[in-house]
């Protein structure tokens, strides 16, 4: 089985990655390693990661894409796609990847991998929102990566409302498209224990270990927003709206599919 975890940044895919590692899935020979805002590590493939930051330089971008964009990918970018999924079919029967960037390029790794599942999972706006702040003040402060890059949360009132809006509504493009290979899940499912590796094993018959969430799950790396989002457009913040009644509905559907 091919599985691939999507979410937005900070929606908890770490969390969901880390316990289907437990499980059993392999999800990398070398995993993107842990930090002040991920303690517990990111497992996240190096090799999948950095082919998709090669496609984001081609145009000009870096993760923070904050509006709908098409992506082209060319000759050696697909290459590289096909020989990692040939060499991750030879060696492993359940594998898959985790890398929030994936959202934007979901179409190209259901081209390669017809076959792959995909487990989506998302989280409140204000919580994404508020964690990326928090991370970005402190890469910051640190004097870690472009300064420019982390003011933007700051200088732009609704930047990372926008980011959070265009990750997931191309996810909910997706998944209304392959409905019947997705499963998604709202991060308080994970957060109250829900069955997520059982209810995988149900869905796509991966015959993994059924590791219960709570064996990884630490609470004190979740917290939530006690203020509420500040929002300069209403304009986004119905787009948000959307998105989120969208994502709620997706989750029936993809549980009855």
């Amino acid at each position: 089985m091919q599985l691939v975890v999507v979410g937005f940044h900070r929606s908890g895919t770490s969390l969901l990655t880390q316990l289907l590692h437990a499980a059993g899935l392999f999800v990398g020979d070398e995993l993107l390693g842990a930090r002040t805002s991920n303690p517990y590590g990111h497992f996240e493939d190096r090799e999948v990661l950095e082919l998709h930051r090669s496609v984001l330089r081609d145009h000009g971008m870096n993760w923070q894409v904050d509006a709908p964009r098409l992506f082209h990918l060319d000759a050696v970018h697909w290459t590289r796609m096909q020989d990692l999924v040939a060499r991750r079919d030879a060696a492993h029967r359940n594998w898959g990847f985790k890398d929030p960037r994936v959202c934007l390029f979901l179409g190209a790794w259901k081209h390669v991998m017809p076959q792959a599942k995909f487990v989506m999972v998302y989280r409140d706006p204000a919580d994404c929102v508020r964690s990326m702040e928090t991370r970005q003040a402190g890469d910051h402060l640190a004097g870690a990566g472009n300064s420019d890059d982390h003011l933007r949360f700051f200088r732009e009132p609704d930047h990372g409302l926008a980011l959070w809006d265009t990750h997931n509504r191309a996810m909910i493009s997706f998944a209304r498209t392959h409905a019947r290979d997705c499963l998604v899940v709202p991060f308080t499912h994970l957060q109250d224990g829900y069955p997520i590796v059982a209810r995988i094993n149900q869905r796509f018959g991966s015959g993994l270990d059924e590791v219960p969430t709570e064996a990884v799950f630490d609470a004190g790396v979740a917290n939530s927003r006690q203020s509420p989002q500040w929002v300069h457009d209403s304009g986004i913040a119905g787009r948000v709206e959307a998105t989120w009644n969208h994502l709620e509905d997706l989750t029936i559907r993809t549980e009855r599919a």
